[in-house]
């Protein structure tokens, strides 16, 4: 198989032009236009987006790359699918927040199944610089400084549950949701950012519970499959803990469309089961 440590090489190459494109605060302004999955792009979406693709797209290992920004996959030559999230967590740069990136690299043409993942990372813009990958088995958390590896740690899924967090209001969520969350609010430290990296990044520390699901007002939850659920699945699985859409593993599910949502949940093994167990049976 064609190593995959190129990609990741140039992910930690581009940290300096993303830190770059993150203190021109004025791009954060919104524009008119909106990205496929239907959210404002702002121009450091767009800066960010570019500034990644122009690092991975010449790359001999890369042969498509596909972003939350951009409608279609661009085929960039031979080699591994790269799936991008240039920047999650944007609405966090109006209040000063944490932000990151998300990527899958996939042996297979997209649409494609979390089963072809062979790499996947993402990137955290905090305090420090981090890149969370996983690998060949293993998930090791790097710590970047001006474009360079400094510092590298193993990650493990936690044995404790301490954290819990769920996006979206709850008056929107399935009753069988409400009820489970009364109960894990009661016993957990509550956690949620605005941006899935940094709670991910804390699941991975102190372990527990971070769910995406779906609501009346996004019926498929607020992840994309491609760009950041497969991805974030397959690390936090990695490391030995699971993720579930519900109903199994968010790496079962079907790739359909490049832009689809799928309900996600992240965490332990026993929180997850618990999760599962009180969601309605799927129709059909």
């Amino acid at each position: 198989m064609t190593d995959v440590r190129p990609i990741l090489d140039a992910l930690v190459g581009v940290t300096p032009a993303i830190r770059e494109e993150l203190r021109m605060v004025s791009k954060t302004e919104k524009l008119t236009s909106e990205n496929p999955s239907g959210d404002a792009q702002s121009a450091v979406d767009l800066g960010i987006d570019r500034r990644i693709r122009d690092q991975l797209a010449p790359l001999d290992v890369v042969g498509a790359f596909a972003s939350e920004e951009r409608e279609a996959v661009e085929d960039v030559g031979d080699g591994f699918s790269v799936a991008v999230d240039p920047l999650d967590g944007s609405s966090n740069l109006r209040s000063n927040n944490i932000v990151g990136t998300v990527v899958g690299v996939y042996d297979a043409p997209f649409p494609a199944s979390g089963r072809d993942l062979v790499a996947s990372a993402f990137l955290l813009y905090g305090p420090l610089t981090t890149m969370t990958a996983a690998v060949d088995g293993e998930v090791t958390r790097y710590t970047i400084d001006d474009g360079t590896i400094v510092d590298s740690d193993p990650v493990v899924f936690p044995d404790e549950d301490e954290i819990c967090g769920f996006a979206g209001a709850t008056n929107e969520w399935l009753d069988p949701i409400k009820e489970f969350w009364e109960d894990l609010n009661y016993e957990h430290k509550l956690r949620y950012t605005g941006a899935m990296v940094g709670d991910v990044d804390h699941l991975l520390v102190d372990g527990g519970l971070l769910g995406y699901p779906e609501r009346s007002s996004s019926p498929n939850g607020d992840l994309r499959l491609q760009y950041e659920a497969n991805p974030i699945a397959h690390i936090v699985e990695t490391a030995g803990g699971r993720s579930s859409t519900g109903h199994g593993s968010i790496l079962d599910s079907d790739p359909g469309d490049l832009h689809q949502h799928v309900p996600a949940y992240f965490g332990s093994a026993d929180l997850i089961a618990t999760v599962e167990n009180h969601r309605e049976p799927r129709s059909g």
